[in-house]
C-alpha cells in the first residue's frame, strides 16, 4: 500500500472549508440581530427623547395657560369682591356644621339619614329621594326659592316653604341625581364650611378655573400663641393648646408648636389692645438754634437715641406705627414663613376615603385677630372662650342660638347670654359677629397643570384691602 504525501493534509482542508461555508450564514443572522436590536434600542431612545421633549412643552404650555388663567381669575375676584356682601342666613332644624370634622363616613352618613327623616324626606343609600323631591324635579315649571343665597331648594314633604337644605342644579328628570348627590350641611353662609359663597367655576380658554372665597374669622388665630399682654398671656396659650387637643395632636405635636410660636414672639409681638401709633415729626424745642454748637450735636444725638429707644419700646408693644393692614401682613408673612413648621397642623384627623380633615384647615395663617361667633365651629369657638371661662357652656348656647337667629353685635351676644356676662367682657377683644378678614383661593388647571394662588383680603372702612398674595 502506497502512501500519498499530504493526501490526509488535503483531505482536512477541504473538510474545514466545507466547516467554513456552512457556518457563515449563522454568523451573518446573528451580526444581522446585534444590528437590529441597536438600531432598535437607538430608535426607542430617540422617540423616547423626542416624546419627553413634547411632553416638557406641552407642560410648559398648558403651566403658562394655567399660570395666566389663575392670575386672569384672582384679578377679576380681587375687583368683584366688592360687591359681595357676606351675610350670615339662619338655620333652624338643620345639623350644625361645628363637629363634622371629627365624624367618620358612617357617621356622617348616619346624621344625615337621621335629619332626613326629621326633614321628612326618605332617601336610600345613595341618598337618594323616594317622595316629594323627585316630583318637585320633575316638575320643569320649579325653580329653587331666588330669595335663597345659596340656591337652596326650600321643599320638603308636600310643603315647599320648608327648607330641606339640598343643593339644585337640575331642571328636569335627568339630572334629578345629580341635584340631590349635593345634600349637604349648610355652613353660616350657606355653602358648606368654611365658604362665603358657593364655589364658582369658569372656563378660560383651554383652562378651567375654580374661585373659592373662605372666611378667615371663622378660624382660629394663630397669633394668638404669641400674645404679649400679662394679662392674659396664659389664658392665651390654653386657647391654641385646647384647639390642638380638639384636633387630636399629641403633645410631642403641640410642643414644638408652641415653642414656635415663643420664638415669633420676639420677632413680631401680638396684642389685642394693638393701636396705630404714628411717628412725630416735631422738633425739640429744647434743640438750640445754633445747629454748629458743640451741645447742639450733643443735644441731636442724645434725641436720636431716645428716638431709637422709643422705637424698639413700641416694637416690644406690637406697636410699629403702621396701620391695621401693614400689622395684618408682617403677622401674615411671618406665619407663612419657615418658622411655623406647618406639618403637624397638616396631620389628617380622619382616615375616611371621602373626607379630609386636618387642624391646618381650621387655622387661620393671614393676621387675623378675632373670631365670628357666628361662624367659627365649635373647636374654635370654646378656644375662644378660655380667655374668660365656661368655654363649653357659652359655646353650646352660641351654636344653638345662631341657628335661629345670628348675634347682632356683641351686645346681643351679652344680652341673650346674661348669665355669663363676665366670661363674655373678658373675651370681647377676641371676638366678633362681622368678619373683615377672606381669602380668595383660585385654581387653574389646563391639561396636566395646575396652578393655584391664594389672596388675603381684609376689610377696612367699608373697603376691601389686599394683605398678600401666595401662589403655589
Amino acid at each position: 500500500m502506497s502512501i500519498i504525501p499530504g493526501g490526509n493534509d488535503k483531505k482536512m482542508n477541504r473538510n474545514n472549508k466545507k466547516f467554513d461555508y456552512n457556518q457563515r450564514p449563522g454568523v451573518a443572522l446573528i451580526l444581522t440581530v446585534v444590528v437590529l436590536v441597536l438600531l432598535t434600542a437607538l430608535v426607542y431612545r430617540l422617540s423616547s427623547t423626542v416624546s419627553q421633549w413634547k411632553h416638557r412643552m406641552q407642560y410648559m404650555i398648558d403651566y403658562q395657560t394655567a399660570r395666566y388663567a389663575c392670575e386672569s381669575g384672582l384679578k377679576y375676584a380681587l375687583s368683584a369682591i366688592n360687591e359681595i356682601e357676606p351675610n350670615c342666613i339662619s338655620r333652624p332644624n338643620e345639623p350644625d356644621f361645628s363637629d363634622l370634622f371629627n365624624m367618620s363616613d358612617e357617621e356622617y352618613r348616619l346624621m344625615m339619614e337621621d335629619w332626613a327623616k326629621k326633614r321628612q324626606v326618605k332617601i336610600d343609600v345613595n341618598n337618594l329621594s323616594k317622595d316629594s323631591l323627585i316630583a318637585n324635579l320633575m316638575n320643569l315649571n320649579f325653580r329653587p326659592d331666588a330669595n335663597d343665597s345659596n340656591n337652596l331648594s326650600k321643599v320638603a314633604a308636600g310643603s315647599p316653604s320648608n327648607s330641606s337644605a339640598v343643593s339644585f342644579g337640575a331642571s328636569d328628570v335627568n339630572d334629578a341625581n345629580k341635584g340631590l348627590k349635593q345634600f349637604y350641611v349648610r355652613g353660616p353662609y350657606g355653602p358648606p364650611w368654611p365658604y362665603v359663597t358657593k364655589p364658582a367655576e369658569i372656563e378660560f380658554g383651554d383652562a378651567s378655573l375654580t374661585i373659592e372665597i373662605m372666611d378667615e374669622n371663622a378660624k382660629l388665630p394663630l397669633v394668638w400663641g404669641f400674645d404679649t399682654d400679662p394679662n392674659v398671656k396664659d389664658e392665651a396659650q390654653a386657647a391654641v393648646t385646647t384647639f390642638c387637643e380638639w384636633m387630636k395632636m399629641e403633645p410631642n405635636e403641640i410642643d414644638p408648636l408652641m415653642k414656635e410660636l415663643k420664638q415669633i414672639k420676639d420677632v413680631k409681638p401680638f396684642s389685642a389692645s394693638l393701636k396705630t401709633v404714628e411717628a412725630s415729626t416735631t422738633p425739640d424745642n429744647n434743640t438750640p438754634k445754633d445747629s454748629n454748637s458743640d451741645s447742639s450735636k450733643q443735644s441731636k444725638r442724645v434725641t436720636r437715641t431716645r428716638q431709637r429707644s422709643r422705637t424698639r419700646q413700641q416694637a416690644a408693644a406690637g406697636q410699629q406705627g403702621r396701620g391695621d393692614i401693614g400689622n395684618t401682613l408682617d403677622y401674615a408673612k411671618i406665619l407663612h414663613s419657615p418658622m411655623i413648621d406647618l406639618e403637624s397642623l397638616a396631620k389628617s384627623v380622619n382616615k375616611d376615603e371621602n373626607r379630609s380633615e386636618s387642624a391646618l384647615k381650621y387655622v387661620s395663617l393671614w393676621g387675623t385677630q378675632k373670631v365670628n361667633i357666628n361662624t367659627a365651629p365649635r373647636q374654635v369657638l370654646e378656644s375662644a372662650f378660655t380667655f374668660g371661662g365656661d368655654s363649653v357652656e357659652i359655646s353650646k348656647q352660641i351654636i344653638e342660638m345662631r341657628q335661629k337667629q345670628p348675634f347682632k353685635d356683641l351686645n346681643d351676644l351679652a344680652k341673650k347670654l346674661y348669665s355669663y356676662n363676665t366670661s363674655i367682657d373678658k373675651t370681647k377683644p377676641y371676638i366678633t359677629t362681622q368678619s373683615d378678614c377672606f381669602t380668595i383661593r383660585v385654581k387653574a388647571t389646563s391639561g396636566v397643570a395646575q396652578v393655584c394662588a391664594t389672596a388675603g383680603i381684609k376689610k377696612v372702612q367699608g373697603k376691601f384691602q389686599q394683605i398678600g398674595i401666595i401662589i403655589e
